[in-house]
């Protein structure tokens, strides 16, 4: 009885831990939520465009805006390719 309680109860726990693990769980490709919303301030500042090719074209900010959403709300789609 009391095997099967211990067993059970390092069960849950280890199914807890999993749990809150994959809830915590974000996409840090770009690095943190603050990292990354740096970096769409940068790309999306249309001023920053005579002095940078990336930002001139677009790309950069729709790239830095899904970073944004992975690393901070853990939404994951992938970059649009640079063309």
């Amino acid at each position: 009885m009391l095997k099967r309680l211990a067993i059970s109860t390092l069960t849950g726990a280890l199914a807890l831990t999993t749990f809150c693990a994959l809830a915590e769980n974000k996409d840090e490709r770009a690095g943190n939520c603050d990292d990354a919303r740096k970096q769409m301030d940068y790309f999306c500042n249309s001023a920053n465009s005579a002095n940078d090719t990336m930002v001139a074209v677009g790309t950069a900010c729709t790239n830095a805006k899904k970073n944004v959403e992975a690393a901070c709300e853990g939404k994951v789609e992938a970059d649009k390719a640079y063309k």
